[in-house]
């Protein structure tokens, strides 16, 4: 595009003037009454905890999990794709307790007949969490 540079560089020449050169040219003072950043602290955000919630599908209760939770145990079904990691995260995000061990297991679904032929019910997970002492989860807990 030619045409438009030599009409650009025309009116740069023309601009070289020193009255000109100082308009371009910014102030460089600070103001003194700006205020510095206020820090403020973390909070809990709410997507942690939605994403705690991806990972913990629902708690298991069978006489089994009602008896490991006395023991500070409690049973949970978990996400496929979560690991150790991520499931002590949630179970503290969601339930305010610290974990100390989690133990991750995996059930293959059962093949089942219909009458449509054969099926199969899905995998799922199961993770026994386990809590520091004197720590309890409240939806666990039997009312005598």
């Amino acid at each position: 595009m030619g045409l438009f540079t030599k009409k650009k560089k025309a009116e740069d020449k023309a601009d070289v003037t020193p009255a000109a050169a100082k308009k371009t040219e910014k102030p460089t003072a600070k103001k003194a009454d700006a205020k510095p950043a206020k820090k403020e602290a973390p909070r809990k955000i709410a997507s942690d905890t939605g994403e705690a919630y991806r990972v913990l599908l629902r708690p298991i209760v069978t006489e089994k999990s009602m008896k490991l939770s006395e023991g500070g145990q409690y049973v949970f079904e978990v996400a496929p794709g979560a690991n150790k990691i991520e499931i002590k995260k949630a179970v503290k995000a969601v339930y305010d307790v610290d974990p100390t061990d989690v133990a991750v297991m995996r059930f293959l679904g059962k093949s089942t007949r219909t009458r449509h032929g054969i099926g199969r019910r899905k995998h799922w997970r199961k993770a026994i969490v386990t809590l520091k002492k004197g720590q309890s989860i409240e939806l666990f807990t039997t009312k005598a």
